[in-house]
């Protein structure tokens, strides 16, 4: 490839990759606005279902890159909903833990289903073929990120949004 090539397609692909990321983020918001939910409500249920102990509001924050003050007020918020409740922790008193009630688990699954759904209709308009082909690169393009990013930071964890709550 000439370095010309290489510069063009690099634009193409940085276009592209926006054109998606934009694309997906407002058709992500729609989605879970459908359920009653903001993105970042989202991913702080999603953040709370991926531990195996409940996660400290700090835990919380610093899984979502999220103020401290931030993530209170999104707590609050999903708490007010009965998707969370807050319990004490019994090792240390003064921490707040995070819980998904059974209502929060269930709109979690039901907007993973409708975004499935949704995902399957899309790719439903690609071949078999293109469709392996696509699932190839978007890996090989991830692993080339998290390597650029491991290289660069030497593999320290993604800096905090704030400080620990």
């Amino acid at each position: 490839m000439t370095d010309e090539f290489t510069a063009d397609a690099v634009t193409t692909i940085e276009q592209l990759v926006f054109q998606v990321g934009w694309l997906e983020q407002r058709r992500f918001a729609q989605d879970v606005a459908g359920f009653g939910l903001t993105p970042a409500q989202f991913f702080v249920l999603r953040a709370i279902l991926g531990h195996d102990s409940l996660p400290t509001m700090g835990t919380l924050a610093y899984d979502t890159l999220q103020h401290c003050a931030t993530i209170s007020g999104i707590v609050d918020r999903l708490e007010k909903m009965g998707l969370v409740v807050r319990v004490r922790d019994q090792q240390d008193r003064r921490q707040m833990l995070v819980k998904l009630t059974p209502a929060g688990r269930d709109v979690l699954a039901r907007v993973r289903q409708s975004r499935e759904k949704r995902l399957i209709d899309t790719f439903a308009l690609l071949s078999p073929e293109q469709a392996s082909t696509l699932l190839t690169l978007l890996r090989t393009y991830l692993e080339a990120f998290r390597q650029q990013y491991d290289d660069a930071t030497g593999g320290e964890p993604i800096p905090r949004a704030g400080e620990p709550c």
